[in-house]
């Protein structure tokens, strides 16, 4: 079969291409207006999607919505081997209906540009369906064929689930990180008073997504794990620093009143700080050996 079919400017498909780059534009970049799938099987490449560039590695898939300028700089000399496929989105309305091509296309319009490294056991499921797509016919009675379209939508659909999952672990690794934040507040300032505006100031974002996010990632609240930070401090202070006051090992731990360290003290230890440094100090030594 040829290596690249064309179905007027609907698709446009090139099957693991190995010939040389010819740019159409003097500085090789372009755009246009069909969405683009680009596979990356083999060589050395740079790609630069506007003010994004990609050092390419097999296996990498490039989505594009085409408009922005866009140009590949192979590494001369070395092997060049990709598929390309161009088509236009509004094709998929004549064959899928409606409430199915938001999913295909949202790689597309979510992010417009975006590159998905697949993993080693993730390439044969997609260079499958680019050679099956290489080997079925672009045009039937004028149209383009209606099982090229299935199965560029079966690539479409394999396309989208891995991008909503790399989605939801970016979602995920931005929550954690924020939770971080939030920890490394706390321990910066557990001896002075924290409120929760301080914290969603800190952090730039709202007291209600702080609580919901916080309590979903520790399983407790703020409050109860800053209670817990101080507690740890002052059973520290309690069995080192013998020569401060409890009053004071209340003030140094982050507490303003003496009743009130006493009282959650009392709720995480089981014990007051009185018996609690009352047993440090009746605790025999342990002798290294």
């Amino acid at each position: 079969m040829p290596e690249t079919m064309r179905m007027d400017h609907a698709i446009t498909y090139g099957y693991r291409s190995a010939g040389p780059f010819h740019p159409p534009a003097v500085d090789g970049f372009h755009s246009h207006l069909q969405y683009e799938i680009y596979y990356f099987h083999e060589g050395i490449c740079t790609y630069i999607i506007g003010e994004h560039s990609y050092h390419l590695r097999p296996g990498d898939v490039l989505l594009m919505h085409g408009r922005t300028l866009h140009r590949p700089h192979p590494e001369p000399d070395h092997p060049y081997v990709r598929s390309t496929l161009h088509f236009d989105p509004t094709l998929l309305h004549e064959y899928i209906r409606p409430e199915h091509i938001g999913g295909l296309l949202l790689p597309f319009e979510q992010s417009g540009n975006r590159r998905i490294s697949l993993s080693r056991e993730e390439q044969p499921e997609l260079e499958q369906l680019l050679a099956q797509l290489a080997v079925l016919p672009l045009e039937e009675q004028g149209n383009v064929s209606f099982r090229f379209i299935l199965k560029l939508c079966e690539l479409l659909s394999m396309l989208a689930s891995r991008c909503q999952e790399e989605q939801k672990d970016s979602s995920r690794a931005g929550k954690e990180l924020y939770v971080q934040h939030i920890l490394d507040y706390i321990e910066t300032c557990y001896m002075h008073e924290i409120t929760l505006e301080q914290i969603a100031e800190h952090l730039h974002l709202s007291r209600a997504y702080i609580t919901s996010l916080f309590k979903e990632w520790t399983g407790m609240t703020i409050f109860k794990y800053l209670y817990h930070r101080r507690i740890s401090q002052a059973r520290l202070l309690l069995h080192y620093q013998r020569e401060l006051s409890i009053t004071e090992i209340s003030r140094l731990s982050g507490f303003k009143q003496l009743p009130h360290f006493s009282r959650v003290f009392k709720e995480i230890v089981g014990c007051s700080p009185e018996s609690y440094r009352s047993r440090s100090f009746s605790a025999p030594n342990v002798q290294s050996h």
